[in-house]
């Protein structure tokens, strides 16, 4: 899919009513503070996703008006209206009819890559897993509803634990939630290993993906897996007051050989191995869903150098796909692209 137009009502700094984009990339330029970052917000919030911050900071700064909308024309697969109206509620329609924002990411999926992923390979398991979350909700409608469920039982069971309560029913009630979720990981993982396969000049070194069951991994299935590692784990479990198996303590490894990526790439080449995820990510979108993402990526060129940012652009521009993507100025000589220049909160055609 392709966002042909984004119109913005009392959307933070950004004063410019419409931006039209271009079908393939797409590059805002300007000062730190200028609005890029907001104007791919409202696309992010647009996508299904919501904000990238509070909700309460998104009407324009100093406005009296509180409500505020985004809306979207898009095209590709299908032609398609998308808007989201934000004030006392949240409210997002899809060719006027009001939808959820699962169904607005199956309309126009999308994927994002903003300055905290710089941290995907480096920073705590909880960065993975929001990663392969974003991706498994896009892959599978249901997986959002039953991760829900899922963290809903999680906080039950503390709740248990520190009252020294009886676990069994609570244990019956998340085996199989954590076995689907488990599943559903599993299965995103060995595509994004195979999206990585066909990325040898984006990425550094070879790259081996390995999805790790939280405080489990004793046996293949994972409905047995739940029950065996919950019984190796149950004194531990009581001692410490908190659930120690399960998928909110996954992680995903990503490897270089026989040692982690975080200990033997350099900030640049983590940054090409991490922006590799997410354009893998997206094949693995474009095969399940047969519609084109949206790539929506803040400050490209961080950290790359001239060889970096090069392939980096190329990758990008080869796969089709529509990006829209942020930088404090040139990316590479000859952007193949659209550009727009971004200047206090007004979004202006380069000349």
């Amino acid at each position: 899919m392709r966002c042909g137009a984004l119109r913005l009502r009392n959307f933070k700094n950004i004063t410019t009513e419409t931006i039209l984009w271009g079908e393939g990339l797409n590059l805002l330029v300007g000062k730190n503070g200028a609005g890029k970052t907001n104007c791919l917000e409202a696309l992010h919030l647009l996508l299904g996703w919501g904000p990238l911050g509070d909700r309460k900071d998104i009407a324009s700064w100093g406005s009296a008006e509180k409500k505020t909308y985004v809306t979207g024309d898009f095209f590709g697969e299908e032609e398609a209206f998308l808007a989201v109206g934000i004030g006392g509620s949240t409210v997002v329609k899809y060719n006027g009819k009001r939808c959820s924002f699962p169904e607005v990411r199956s309309v126009a999926p999308s994927l994002a890559f903003l300055p905290s992923d710089m941290e995907l390979l480096d920073g705590s398991p909880a960065r993975r897993r929001s990663f392969l979350d974003r991706l498994c909700a896009l892959l599978w409608p249901l997986y959002a509803r039953r991760l829900v469920e899922f963290r809903r039982a999680v906080r039950h069971r503390i709740v248990l634990l520190r009252q020294g309560g009886n676990l069994v029913a609570i244990s019956k009630a998340m085996a199989p939630l954590a076995s689907w979720l488990w599943g559903a990981r599993a299965s995103a993982v060995s595509a994004l290993a195979e999206g990585l396969a066909a990325l040898p000049d984006l990425l550094p070194l070879p790259v081996r993906l390995a999805h790790v069951r939280g405080g489990a991994g004793r046996v293949k299935d994972p409905l047995e897996d739940w029950w065996e590692s919950l019984e190796a784990r149950r004194e531990k479990e009581r001692l410490c007051c908190s659930p120690l198996v399960g998928p909110h303590r996954d992680d995903l490894e990503v490897c270089c050989g026989d040692r982690s990526a975080a200990s033997c790439l350099s900030r640049g080449q983590k940054r090409r191995a991490s922006a590799a995820l997410m354009i893998a990510a997206g094949r693995c979108v474009e095969r399940r869903l047969r519609r084109s993402p949206i790539l929506l990526l803040d400050e490209i060129a961080s950290e790359l150098d001239a060889a970096g940012r090069e392939v980096t652009v190329e990758t990008l521009r080869s796969t089709g796909w529509q990006v829209v993507a942020t930088a404090a100025g040139e990316v590479v000589p000859d952007w193949p692209g659209l550009t727009l220049r971004v200047e206090g909160g007004a979004v202006l055609p380069c000349t």
